[in-house]
């Protein structure tokens, strides 16, 4: 029996003459946590909205548990969708809202405030049940928008982007309390974003979009440490893509060492040096043009602006990928 509880088949989609998707094709299983990354446009967003039902593919098949629900309407889906706006009921306070879904599926009173305390305690928002929305942080926000979701024990979460609009501590905490969550739960997160730290700090999987195709699919070890495209190299974790030798390589900045350390070795001129989060960041300018940036914690008063230095790295580090970079 296979473990694929969701998959997309050959899905297409154009608005116009803009294709938007262009044939993709994912496999998930149940209980996984699969990020879909990438920058503005490429697809992400097209993808989650045909996995609801909340928009129809030219072509191409989306199978929920083996079967085939791409012309399914969305509340026959066993799928719920977490929107970035959270897209609570401002007048209504937070067990109605949590509770709105077993309403109107006229679950009986009695089972519904059992259902909503068994929520509250999951996303820990005991004593907050009759504070409206806007009494409520973002953080405070996301979890009840999450509970309203899951209160009907879907087989798959759809989460877009649901982080975006808090700030950076409370993004990170809730990244956190999110894949502990999910675990906890056992529920398939299908998740949106374009932030690559995000992606690798909460994925089993990650697949990365560019121009509506999915450029790579694997774990965030995968994707960081043996990335198959200059872009994929680029766009998580800012590789430095380097060609040498009519090949193209991406070598990652913490693996950029110096002065004779390396089995590659290269002269460069140091281009730039700034400080920034505890880290050092060196720019070097190779003999023949290329850019080739470093990174180290700590301060190295001894690295000047100007001065020649031996660079290189180990040959493992130093990953052969397709150029496909604009």
């Amino acid at each position: 029996m296979s473990d694929t509880l969701l998959e997309l088949k050959n899905l297409t989609k154009s608005f116009g003459e803009n294709g938007v998707l262009k044939g993709i094709n994912l496999k998930v299983e149940q209980g996984e946590f699969v990020t879909l990354l990438g920058s503005s446009g490429c697809g992400k967003t097209t993808t989650l909205r045909i996995i609801a039902g909340l928009e129809e593919p030219d072509s191409g098949q989306v199978i929920l548990n083996q079967k085939d629900i791409t012309a399914l309407e969305p509340n026959l889906r066993d799928v719920n969708t977490v929107f970035q706006n959270y897209a609570l009921f401002p007048y209504m306070n937070v067990e109605q809202n949590i509770g709105y879904g077993l309403k109107i599926r006229k679950v009986p009173k009695a089972e519904i405030q059992k259902r909503v305390k068994e929520m509250l305690e999951i996303v820990q928002l005991q004593g907050f049940e009759k504070r409206k929305p806007d009494e409520l942080s973002g953080g405070q926000r996301q979890r009840v928008a999450i509970a309203r979701a899951i209160i009907n024990s879907p087989r798959v979460l759809l989460l877009d982007e649901p982080l975006g609009a808090l700030d950076l501590k409370l993004r990170r905490q809730m990244q956190l309390e999110l894949k502990k969550l999910q675990k906890k739960l056992g529920i398939t997160f299908i998740y949106i974003t374009h932030d690559q730290e995000e992606a690798i700090n909460m994925s089993d999987r990650i697949a990365v979009m560019r121009n509506g195709v999915f450029e790579q699919i694997g774990t965030p070890n995968e994707i960081y440490y043996h990335p198959k495209t200059s872009y994929v190299a680029d766009f998580v974790g800012n590789a430095n893509v380097i060609h040498l030798d009519d090949k193209t390589y991406a070598v990652r900045s913490e693996n950029v060492l110096m002065d004779g350390e390396a089995e590659c070795i290269y002269y460069a001129v140091v281009e730039e040096k700034s400080f920034a989060g505890g880290q050092l960041r060196i720019v070097f300018r190779l003999q023949d043009g290329q850019l080739v940036t470093a990174s180290r914690y700590g301060i190295d008063a001894q690295i000047r602006v100007g001065e020649t230095r031996n660079i290189g790295w180990h040959k493992n580090d130093a990953v052969e990928v397709l150029d496909n970079a604009e």
